[in-house]
C-alpha cells in the first residue's frame, strides 16, 4: 500500500536537509514528520536516512528512493491540477505569500472583501519578506518585488510596477537643507532599507551620470513601513518604494527629495510552480487582486490580465 503522508514527509525532509525545517513547510510537528518517516522506512524494511545529532544524510536506499518518490509526487500534483482545472468553482486552500509591507498596505485591507466574493475559499497569507520555496513549501502563489528576477523554473507574471524614491518629512528639509546631488546625501541622515540587495549603497542615475552613495545610516530597518514612520517623524531622507508613501506625498507629509535623479524600478510580479492546468482559486484571486490594485496610487499597472495570463 503507498504511503502518500510518508512519502510526501521523507521527500520534504530530504530535500530540506531537516526534520525541523520540514516540519515548519509541512506545518506539522517534528515528532509527526519523524513519525511518518519511520513508519514508511518499516513499511519498505530499508532505512532511508541516516541520523545523528549533527548531521542527516541519505542512505544508498533512500537515494534511490528519493528519486522516484519526486518522481511520483510530481504525477501526483499533475493529477491534482488537472481537476484543479476542470472546477469552475473556486474552492480550497489557497496558500499565498507576500512582502511585509506591500502585503499590509495593498492586500490585507482587500481580504475581507475577496472571502465575501470567494465563500469557498479558504486563504492562508503568510507576510513575510523572505525568499520562498513556493515548491517546497506548497505555495500556490507568492507576490514578489524586484528589479529583476532570478532566472528559474517558475512562471512569473508581471503585474506592475513602482517607482523608488528619495523622500523627508518638510519639517526635516526646512532644519537641514535639500540636497540637490546625490554626493550631499554624506551630510544628511539615511534612513535605509536593510534586505536590498545593494547593501549599505544607493545607486541614482540622471540622464548618462549613475552615481553610487555608500552610506552611513541613521537607521536602518527591515521593514519599509517603520522607515516610513521615521520618516514622517522627521528623522531623515528615507529611500523608500512609491506604494508605501503616495498617500503621505499626496497630502504633503512627505516631499519627494531630488525627483530627476532615479532608482531603478521595482516589478511587482505573482510566481507560481509551472503546471499544466492553473486551478480557479489561483485564477479568481489573481483577477480579484489585479481589479483591486488598478485604482491603488503609487504603482503602475501593466496591463496584466489573471485570465489570459494563467
Amino acid at each position: 500500500m503507498l504511503d502518500l503522508t510518508g512519502l510526501i514527509a521523507f521527500v520534504r525532509v530530504a530535500e530540506l536537509g531537516s526534520f525541523v525545517r520540514a516540519s515548519e513547510s509541512l506545518e506539522l510537528s517534528k515528532a509527526a514528520v519523524s513519525k511518518q518517516v519511520s513508519t514508511l522506512e518499516r513499511r519498505l524494511g530499508a532505512r532511508l536516512l541516516q541520523r545523528t545529532t549533527r548531521q542527516l544524510s541519505l542512505t544508498e536506499a533512500g537515494q534511490a528512493y528519493l528519486q522516484h518518490a519526486q518522481t511520483a509526487l510530481a504525477a501526483a500534483r499533475a493529477a491534482q491540477d488537472a481537476v484543479a482545472g476542470t472546477q469552475t468553482v473556486a474552492r480550497g486552500r489557497l496558500r499565498v505569500t507576500t512582502p511585509m509591507t506591500f502585503g499590509l498596505l495593498h492586500v490585507a485591507p482587500w481580504v475581507g472583501g475577496f472571502l465575501k466574493a470567494y465563500p469557498q475559499i479558504d486563504l492562508d497569507l503568510q507576510f513575510d519578506d523572505r525568499p520562498r520555496d513556493i515548491v517546497l513549501e506548497g505555495l500556490d502563489v507568492a507576490l514578489r518585488i524586484a528589479a529583476q528576477l532570478d532566472a528559474s523554473s517558475l512562471v512569473a507574471r508581471r503585474i506592475g510596477g513602482t517607482h523608488v524614491l528619495l523622500c523627508a518629512a518638510p519639517e526635516y528639509l526646512d532644519k537641514h537643507g535639500k540636497p540637490t546631488h546625490p554626493s550631499q546625501l554624506h551630510a544628511h541622515a539615511c534612513l535605509h532599507f536593510s534586505l536590498t540587495p545593494l547593501g549599505r549603497a544607493w545607486e541614482l542615475q540622471q540622464g548618462e551620470e549613475m552615481v553610487r552613495i555608500a552610506l552611513t545610516t541613521r537607521l536602518e530597518a527591515n521593514s519599509s513601513i517603520a522607515l516610513r514612520a521615521a520618516a514622517l517623524s522627521g528623522a531623515g531622507i528615507v529611500r523608500i518604494p512609491e506604494f508605501a508613501v503616495a498617500d503621505d506625498i499626496a497630502s504633503g507629509r512627505l516631499e519627494v527629495v531630488m525627483p530627476h535623479w532615479k532608482f531603478a524600478d521595482l516589478g511587482i510580479y505573482a510566481v507560481m510552480a509551472k503546471r499544466a492546468y492553473v486551478p480557479a482559486k489561483v485564477r479568481v484571486f489573481l483577477d480579484y487582486f489585479g481589479a483591486v490594485w488598478k485604482r491603488t496610487p503609487g504603482w503602475r499597472m501593466d496591463g496584466y490580465s489573471a485570465k489570459s495570463a494563467c
